[in-house]
């Protein structure tokens, strides 16, 4: 097995997470609730809900690093920051998709959002897993738009002959993909992949959540999303959301899609988590939202 470079720590985040939970879910306040996502699986507890997440993009990464069939370009820096760095995928040609990992701007790796690499390559794409410095240890929840729109420009320099590029994300990773797109604004842009996106975020100011990327109401007003942005980019907009989802996330994303032209795909049997990690085996969505079908 390769190793994870992140795997100590992954472990650990879970442990917490498993230790914690029951005291956990019933001092959580309403609105940080309803946008848990691990919360709103039925029948499973919150340390069982991460435990299988952690375990399906476990088995993707290092089932991509035994693969010596797949061409792999990684750790591409583009900013000082350790986390400033990417991950390629495939051979970049005219078709690349890029895409941000979750984890509410605090957690998450551009390591462990690889679940579409197969559907995307089999596409005919390149999958470009772009990695963003966290609203931690001073930094904002700008100084993430912030890296996201640099490291695309970054890959639009670097690869000059992509003509067809989409942007993707998980969760606060679609925040960043749809920021990225409308404010790098490229004609080499053609397409938004965005997976249980959280979008508005003026309610998550005072939440648990909001609280721990210190968001204030004006952080949160200057890098919401205004889908209206969108209007004049003739984009391939897919917007993907489980029935199995936190209540504020299925509000959030089906008010995105609204009057903007863009598609929603719903599926009832899948969570935040299950939404990405079914992806590994079942092409359909990754490939629907590149229009590869």
């Amino acid at each position: 097995m390769t190793s994870f470079p992140h795997r100590i720590f992954l472990a650990s985040y879970f442990i917490v997470l498993s230790n914690s939970k029951s005291e956990e879910f019933y001092k959580m306040d309403e609105m940080t609730r309803l946008f848990s996502p691990s919360c709103w699986v039925p029948g499973k507890s919150r340390d069982e809900v991460m435990n299988e997440f952690f375990a399906g993009i476990m088995e993707a990464y290092d089932s991509l690093m035994s693969n010596n069939t797949i061409q792999k370009d990684l750790d591409i820096p583009y900013g000082p920051d350790e986390n400033q760095k990417v991950d390629v995928y495939g051979d970049v040609q005219d078709n690349l998709l890029i895409f941000f990992h979750g984890g509410y701007w605090v957690e998450g790796d551009r390591k462990y959002c690889l679940t579409p690499v197969p559907a995307t390559l089999d596409g005919g794409f390149a999958f470009a897993s772009l990695g963003y410095g966290l609203a931690t240890n001073g930094r904002t929840l700008s100084d993430c738009v912030s890296d996201a729109v640099k490291g695309v420009e970054f890959l639009l320099q670097k690869y000059p002959n992509a003509s067809n590029i989409h942007i993707g994300g998980h969760s606060a990773g679609a925040h960043l993909a749809f920021q990225a797109a409308v404010k790098v604004h490229s004609p080499s842009i053609k397409g938004l992949l965005l997976f249980a996106g959280v979008y508005f975020l003026e309610e998550l100011v005072g939440t648990e959540i909001g609280n721990a990327i210190n968001l204030t109401i004006d952080q949160a007003k200057l890098n919401s999303c205004d889908p209206t942005l969108l209007d004049g980019m003739f984009l391939r907009k897919s917007v993907f959301v489980g029935g199995l989802e936190a209540p504020k996330l299925i509000v959030q994303n089906v008010e995105f899609v609204k009057g903007r032209r863009g598609i929603l795909k719903q599926f009832p049997l899948l969570s935040h988590y299950t939404l990405m990690t079914q992806m590994w085996n079942d092409y359909s969505m990754i490939k629907f939202g590149l229009g590869v079908e």
